[in-house]
């Protein structure tokens, strides 16, 4: 099961999936989501209570919470932190935390009863605590929180018996509507990883960041803001 599947990322990781041999269902916003890898959708809200039905027949074996927002983004005029709007910082964690979460808390648990279960959020080096900066306050906390709770999720799965991973993953900066035309990676090469990385085996992948195939990692120790 993939989020936010009619544009950017999402489309591309539902291709390759299907290439991969997946079944894949798709989750968003977009009445008709366009996209031809999917073999069933259902339009989601993640800023409200995931529906019980969803998928209710479906044993979800992944899960890549790939939808999200980026309001705050200065290369469109948004100011620094100083300029936030808290109605801006509400949206962005309803999307890119709270919507996730309802996802993994619903479907974690079933995994670990299977003893088997991937489940990747796709987040962003702007969610290390090194890489801040004065502006993106809210897309940078927000991603700084999905890569807590993938962490919190890792420990769980690491403690069950079985298959079980889950991971962040950044696609670094790739040209999608978010990404804009000016990003210096195309979005194939990133889906295409991210599909490469279910395949790891749980040790090697439960509990990391990836960028790539390679290992981002977290967050080095500071300082960080010098004197």
């Amino acid at each position: 099961m993939v989020t936010g599947v009619s544009r950017g990322l999402g489309t591309h990781i539902c291709h390759s999936l299907k290439a991969a041999g997946y079944r894949v269902l798709g989750a968003g916003l977009a009445s008709s989501p366009g996209n031809d890898a999917l073999d069933d959708y259902q339009i989601v809200d993640l800023r409200k209570p995931v529906a019980a039905d969803l998928f209710a027949s479906e044993d979800i074996d992944v899960l890549v919470n790939n939808a999200g927002v980026y309001l705050d983004d200065p290369r469109r005029g948004y100011g620094d932190v100083l300029s936030l709007s808290i109605d801006d910082l509400r949206d962005t964690f309803e999307v890119n935390l709270f919507g996730s979460a309802q996802l993994v808390l619903r479907y974690a648990p079933r995994m670990i009863a299977r003893s088997s279960g991937r489940i990747v959020c796709v987040s962003s080096g702007m969610g290390r605590l090194q890489d801040a900066d004065g502006a993106s306050f809210a897309y940078r906390s927000s991603k700084l929180a999905i890569n807590s709770l993938v962490l919190s999720v890792a420990r769980h799965f690491g403690e069950a018996t079985g298959e079980l991973s889950a991971f962040s993953y950044c696609p670094r900066w790739i040209r999608t509507d978010m990404g804009t035309e000016s990003a210096p990676h195309a979005p194939e090469p990133a889906a295409a990883d991210l599909v490469r990385l279910l395949e790891f085996p749980a040790g090697q992948s439960n509990g990391r960041f990836f960028r790539g195939l390679r290992e981002l990692g977290w967050d080095t120790q500071g300082p960080f803001v010098g004197g």
